[in-house]
C-alpha cells in the first residue's frame, strides 16, 4: 500500500485544525483506481460503535455532511449487520455505488477534574445501557461533586466500491477526550468525510 504524502496529511491537518475539526491521523488512496466524483450518486452509509447512540449519531452526521458535498446517502437499518456481505446486498438493493463505513470506539480514557457525575441506566430492546443516559430507559446528570470520567474517540472509516468490492480509500482521525460528545463526533465525521472529498471523490 502506498501512504499518501506527508506534506498532503500535514496541509489537510493543519487546514482542520483551524476549524476546530480533528484531523486525519492518516489516510490512503488506492492508487490503481482513479479517484471519480461522487456527486448525483447513492452511498450507503455505516457507522459501527459499541454503543448504540454512538452509532445513531454517527451514522446521522457522516450521511448530512456527506450531502453537503452532493452525494445522497442510504442508511443501513438497525437491524442489519454490518458483515460484508450483508453490507453488499443492502448497498445493492438500495442501488449504492459506494459504501461508506466509519467505526467509532473510545480511543483512551482518564479521570478529568471536572465536578459533576454522570449516571445512566435503562435498557433498550438490545439490552442496551447507556452511559449517560440509557437507551429507553433513564440518565441522570447532577453536579454533586467527585469526577467525571471522559473519552477520546478514534475514527476509522473507509470507502469501498460495490462492484468490485475493491477498497478505495481508508483514513483514521482521532479527537482528545471531552465530555462533549456531540462536538467528537461532529469533528470526527468533517475529518473522515473531509479526506474523501480531499482525495478527489468529490
Amino acid at each position: 500500500m502506498n501512504i499518501r504524502p506527508i506534506a498532503a496529511v500535514a496541509t489537510l491537518s493543519a487546514a482542520l485544525a483551524g476549524c476546530g475539526v480533528a484531523p486525519l491521523d492518516a489516510q490512503w488512496k488506492d492508487p490503481a483506481t482513479p479517484a471519480e466524483s461522487l456527486r448525483g450518486s447513492t452511498v450507503l452509509v455505516v457507522c459501527e460503535a459499541e454503543e448504540l447512540v454512538v452509532r445513531q449519531m454517527c451514522q446521522d452526521k457522516v450521511a448530512a455532511e456527506l450531502r453537503t458535498y452532493g452525494a445522497n446517502t442510504a442508511l443501513l437499518p438497525n437491524n442489519v449487520d454490518a458483515s460484508p456481505v450483508r453490507l453488499t446486498d443492502e448497498a445493492r438493493a438500495v442501488k449504492a455505488r459506494v459504501i461508506f463505513n466509519t467505526k467509532v470506539s473510545p480511543d483512551y480514557q482518564r479521570y478529568g477534574s471536572s465536578s459533576g457525575v454522570t449516571v445512566g441506566f435503562g435498557v433498550g430492546s438490545g439490552g442496551y445501557y447507556g452511559r449517560g443516559g440509557g437507551f429507553g430507559g433513564v440518565g441522570i446528570s447532577a453536579p454533586i461533586g467527585g469526577s467525571r470520567m471522559t473519552y477520546g474517540y478514534v475514527a476509522n472509516a473507509s470507502l469501498s466500491d460495490v462492484g468490485s468490492g475493491r477498497l478505495l480509500w481508508t483514513g483514521k482521525a482521532s479527537t482528545r477526550d471531552s465530555t462533549d460528545l456531540n462536538w467528537q463526533l461532529d469533528s470526527l465525521t468533517k475529518a473522515v468525510v473531509g479526506g474523501v472529498q480531499q482525495a478527489g471523490y468529490f
